[in-house]
């Protein structure tokens, strides 16, 4: 029996996972926790063989659970699910030691599959992403190289339309914060707006949020128009 410990923070998603997974008699769901600040103790009291992570939680990025097993040695897998679909996200998430990643867009059959191959010692890409990952997946280079941890998370949670204030609520920090951390990421990139960042994202095949592509749209057309 796999037991199997998750850490996500939508409510709807997190009872859904529950519900599936206590179906299946090969899987034993050990605990269930919403952020890290309860996900750390929990996973080291229960000692899961698989954690089934959330990368965008609401106080942080999962990769820093991730992170701390795997300087640990810990023999706990880690299985992300997220929203993240581009393959640098991916990579970023695998010089971490995470043995498999799953998109949220994908059906139950695939994330049962993603489930069992981790399990059993083996590893999970999407096929969305398989064979598209950096040759440089495991060292620190790529379009993102010059941001820190935290720039690279508050850049990932920007481009997918999170402004200051939910950023700020998000991550136990000032919107005083974010604005700086803002300014340091379009400095570093060569950019100065937010739709600037977005644009770098979309160049480089970083995933962004639907509405702030939408956004991005409207400008560029305007600008058509007044040409």
């Amino acid at each position: 029996m796999t037991r199997i410990l998750i850490i996500e923070d939508q409510l709807m998603v997190r009872d859904a996972l529950v519900s599936m997974l206590r179906g299946r008699p090969e899987l034993q769901v050990v605990g269930v926790a919403a952020s890290i600040r309860d996900g750390a103790p929990l996973l080291e009291r229960t000692g899961p063989d698989l954690l089934l992570l959330d990368l965008s939680l609401e106080d942080g990025s999962g990769l820093e659970l991730a992170r701390m097993l795997y300087r640990s040695r810990s023999k706990t897998r880690v299985l992300v699910m997220t929203a993240f679909g581009d393959q640098f996200a991916a990579a970023e998430a695998l010089k971490f030691g995470i043995a498999g990643y799953f998109m949220k867009e994908q059906p139950t059959s695939e994330l049962f599959a993603a489930i069992e191959a981790v399990s059993r010692g083996g590893t999970y890409l999407p096929p969305s992403l398989a064979g598209r990952l950096p040759a440089e997946a495991s060292g620190d280079e790529g379009p993102l190289a010059s941001l820190s941890r935290r720039e690279r998370e508050i850049f990932r949670l920007a481009v997918l339309g999170s402004g200051s204030r939910d950023l700020a609520r998000r991550l136990f920090i000032s919107v005083k914060t974010v604005d700086s951390h803002l300014l340091n990421i379009a400095r570093k990139l060569g950019v100065r707006t937010i739709i600037g960042l977005v644009r770098f994202a979309a160049e480089h095949g970083i995933a962004t949020g639907p509405e702030i592509e939408k956004g991005l749209l409207t400008e560029e057309t305007a600008a058509a128009r007044n040409r």
